[in-house]
């Protein structure tokens, strides 16, 4: 019964759709799976980043990343779409969810340097059986308000086009994103977005298949910080232990090396003749 109830949600999702069809086309594509850069200098000059997620506990996808541009002084602002109310819960009731995130993503962020963490406002739905919702903004609407936040910055980082493992609210982040870059015209910053492809990764569930990857970095000497922040995301972590298939440590062992993709060249690339492979 459990079965038959999973598989009539998946065929009622329009997402189980897009999912597949990408698959599909996937098997058309050429893809160079080479060496990309390991140097965060391939990103040319940055001195303020912007992060773009969905869920309190989306930042550990790039907590590597976090952790080396503030060893390079870089001034991260992050911006959170909801405050997770929609989330696991774990023993708190379901109207204290909200407020508990927050103050968990508030924790991990202080872990990890950032400057300013902004809450968008939005409510996260509640998941219902095996199918999980994006708030109810359109990405038109979500990008006039990113919009402003990217003004001045060299560097905005989200989300990647299948959403990682495909949750709606991610996806909307990555069309939101790519809509306000695009209005930004020649101001816009670089744009770049995290869990790239790469062939070998041991959470292959986790990867966005179709952004070939533009950098790659080694967070190993992050690990005691990147687990240290996501220690912070107490309701959570039953969820990153269950991606590991183990223990939310881990998680942050098996993503110690993260891939992201170049989505498109901005400010930090602008005196940058080839981004190029280095």
């Amino acid at each position: 019964m459990k079965l038959l109830r999973k598989i009539c949600e998946r065929l009622t999702d329009p997402v189980f759709y897009r999912k597949r069809t990408r698959d599909l086309l996937r098997g058309f594509r050429n893809f160079e799976d080479g060496k990309p850069s390991r140097s965060l200098s391939q990103l040319g000059e940055v001195a303020s980043a912007v992060i773009v997620v969905a869920h309190p506990d989306d930042e550990v996808f790039c907590s590597g990343l976090l952790c080396e541009m503030k060893d390079q002084d870089v001034h991260v602002r992050v911006l959170c779409l909801t405050k997770g109310e929609g989330g696991p819960c774990g023993d708190h009731p379901r109207e204290a969810l909200g407020r508990i995130r927050a103050e968990e993503m508030k924790e991990a962020c202080d872990v990890l340097g950032v400057d300013e963490l902004i809450f968008l406002g939005h409510i996260d739905p509640v998941g219902r059986g095996f199918k999980v919702f994006a708030p109810e903004i359109s990405p038109v609407d979500l990008a006039s308000q990113i919009l402003p936040h990217l003004a001045g910055r060299d560097l905005v980082i989200s989300h990647g086009s299948g959403g990682e493992y495909w949750h709606p609210a991610h996806l909307l982040v990555f069309e939101a994103v790519k809509d306000a870059v695009s209005r930004s015209g020649a101001a816009a910053p670089t744009w770049i977005t995290f869990s790239a492809r790469q062939p070998d990764h041991p959470l292959p569930e986790l990867v966005n298949w179709d952004d070939p990857a533009f950098l790659t970095l080694e967070g190993s000497r992050h690990e005691r910080k990147r687990l240290k922040a996501l220690d912070c995301h107490r309701t959570q972590l039953g969820l990153f232990s269950k991606f590991a298939s183990g223990d939310h440590a881990d998680f942050i062992r098996l993503t110690s090396r993260e891939a992201y993709a170049l989505q498109q060249r901005g400010r930090s690339l602008a005196s940058l003749k080839d981004p190029g492979n280095g």
